[in-house]
Order: C-alpha cells, then sequence, then structure tokens
C-alpha cells in the first residue's frame, strides 16, 4: 500500500486555511447531516398519587405551563391554516437542505480540484455557479445508491406488521417482535451503511472532479473503492474519531449547562422558567459558532476525500504497463 496518509492531511489543512471561502461551502455542505443530538427523559413515578409529589414543576410554573397551553392549542383552533403552512415549511426546508448539501459538497470538490491546480485565489460566485451543474447528477446518483436500502427497510416493516394488522399476535409479542426488528435491522445496517457511504463518497468524485453522468459516476466510484479499500477505510475512521471529538468539544458548553440545570430542577430547586430561556438565549448565540466550526470541520473532512480520490486515481492512472515480450 503506497499512500502518503500524512501528506493528504497536511495539504488538506494547508488548503482549509488558505481558502478560507470554502468555509461557506463547507456551513452549506453541513445542512441536513445530523451532528447529534441529545434526548432528555424524565421518568415520572405512577401510582398511589406519587406523580404529585415527584413533580419538579411548581404551582406557579404549572399554572404558567398550563396557560401558555391553552392559548397555544386556542390560537391552533382559530387557525387552522397553521397546520398547513407548518407542513409547506418543513418540506421546504428539506429541499433548501437537499439543496445547499449538495451544491455545497461540488463546491467543496472543485475547490480542492483549483487548490490543486495552483489557483491562487477562489471566487464565491464563480464556485457555486460551477457548483450548480453538478447539482442534479449528485441528487440523482444519491437516489440510485440510498433508495433501494430505503425501500427494502419501509418492506421488512410493513411485512414484520402483517400479523399484528391481522390480529394474530399480542401486545407483548408486537413489541418484542419491533425491538428484535430494529435491532437486527440495526446490527444489518451499520455495514452496510459504513460500505455505501464510502462508495457514495467516491462516487460523488466522480461526479465531480471528473465530471461523468451518474451510471459512469456509479461504475467509476465502485472501480476506486474495490482497488482502495484497505486506504479509504483508514481514512474514514481517522475522520470518524477526529469528528467525534471536535463534536464532543463543540457541545461541551451546552451540556456543562444543561447537566447541571436539569440536575436542579429534577431535584426540585427551580422556581421559575429563566434559567430555561437563558439556556435558550446562550444556545441561540451559540449556535454561529457551531455553525462555523462546523463549516471548517466539514472543508477540511472533504478536502481530505477529494485529495483522496485524486491520489489514488492519479496512481492508478500513471501505474506503469508491462508488455510480455515475444522469446
Amino acid at each position: 500500500m503506497n499512500f502518503d496518509f500524512i501528506e493528504v492531511f497536511t495539504r488538506a489543512a494547508k488548503i482549509t486555511w488558505k481558502y478560507k471561502v470554502l468555509w461557506i461551502f463547507g456551513i452549506l455542505a453541513s445542512c441536513g447531516r445530523s451532528s447529534g443530538g441529545s434526548s432528555n427523559a424524565s421518568g415520572r413515578g405512577g401510582g398511589s398519587g406519587s406523580e404529585i409529589t415527584n413533580n419538579p414543576l411548581t404551582p406557579e410554573m404549572m399554572s404558567q405551563l398550563e396557560s401558555v397551553g391553552t392559548r397555544v392549542v386556542s390560537w391552533f383552533e382559530k387557525n387552522p391554516w397553521i397546520i398547513f403552512a407548518f407542513i409547506l415549511f418543513v418540506l421546504i426546508s428539506i429541499v433548501l437542505q437537499i439543496f445547499f448539501n449538495l451544491v455545497g459538497t461540488a463546491g467543496l470538490a472543485r475547490g480542492v480540484v483549483q487548490a490543486e491546480n495552483s489557483a491562487e485565489s477562489i471566487h464565491f460566485g464563480e464556485l457555486f455557479s460551477e457548483s450548480l451543474g453538478y447539482f442534479w447528477r449528485l441528487f440523482g446518483a444519491a437516489l440510485v445508491i440510498w433508495m433501494p436500502v430505503m425501500v427494502i427497510f419501509i418492506l421488512a416493516f410493513f411485512v414484520m406488521l402483517i400479523p399484528a394488522m391481522n390480529g394474530n399476535m399480542n401486545d407483548v409479542a408486537i413489541g418484542s417482535g419491533l425491538v428484535l426488528f430494529f435491532i437486527s435491522m440495526c446490527c444489518c445496517l451499520f455495514p452496510l451503511s459504513i460500505a455505501l457511504n464510502l462508495y457514495h463518497l467516491q462516487v460523488k468524485r466522480s461526479i465531480t472532479v471528473d465530471n461523468l453522468g451518474v451510471f459512469e459516476a456509479l461504475a467509476r466510484g465502485w472501480q476506486v473503492l474495490s482497488k482502495n479499500i484497505l486506504i479509504l477505510l483508514i481514512i474514514g475512521v481517522v475522520l470518524f474519531i477526529a469528528g467525534a471529538i471536535i463534536g464532543v468539544l463543540l457541545a461541551l458548553p451546552l451540556i456543562m449547562l444543561l447537566l447541571p440545570l436539569m440536575q436542579a430542577f429534577i431535584q426540585g430547586n427551580i422556581t421559575s422558567w429563566r434559567p430555561f430561556i437563558a439556556v435558550g438565549i446562550f444556545s441561540l448565540c451559540y449556535s454561529p459558532i457551531a455553525w462555523l466550526v462546523t463549516g471548517v470541520v466539514m472543508t477540511y473532512t472533504e478536502s481530505v476525500w477529494t485529495l483522496t480520490y485524486l491520489r489514488v486515481t492519479k496512481s492508478q492512472e500513471e501505474a506503469p504497463i508491462f508488455i510480455e515480450g515475444n522469446a
């Protein structure tokens, strides 16, 4: 395995630092990607009136919460159109996230190609216009790669529900079956998702770097993946570990605020909503910093993958061809 990992990682860092306009495309490319979330579950003991004694909310907070809930329900009843507006807003948000993600990914790949061609500077407008030409091919390739997995998962889920809908299973059997179904699907989908992600990364580079069509890029991506699987796995593991560490450090300020707040709330030491409002305001102020750091990390990550693609494809094209001579 003749591949210089250090050169790729250091070169990606130099490109990320020199061409800061790529940070914007990194922020765009991070749209729609889950950066991890936290779910706070509070168990409430039930039975013989223990719910009242274990309730961390004060009577004043309960009355305020009920008042707000009543006003919200009343407002929704008087304005039913807001439900359709909310659904439309969600759909538009999904479309915009897909658009920005694909355009940002194309912009990062094309920016790295320009940097490798010794470009002195990269202009946002020109790179954005160039990236638009790759949108539909990237979208089509993503559909071809991921749609079969989604269809198989949905069909398997409905097959699992057929006995339940026919009334042939009780509630315990249905719950146990669903738990086993999701566990088995997660065990099967985890290695499959890793392989498909690595494959999808090469297909995207085949489109944005080599300017191939969808089906040509699918064939080219498989060729690159099959011949360089060990290299791609090593880079993927390194980037995953580094991304996980940066993600924890990025979420650390919010964790340090939320953990004491939730502990005090569960113990009943909070008598108003002001601490929650303060944490919400801090989260809003902290969001631009998180977006910027995420954009820089995304720029570096995509630069590493693009440089890796350029290195492995270049080494394959420059490999010597030995011709057997006649005796």
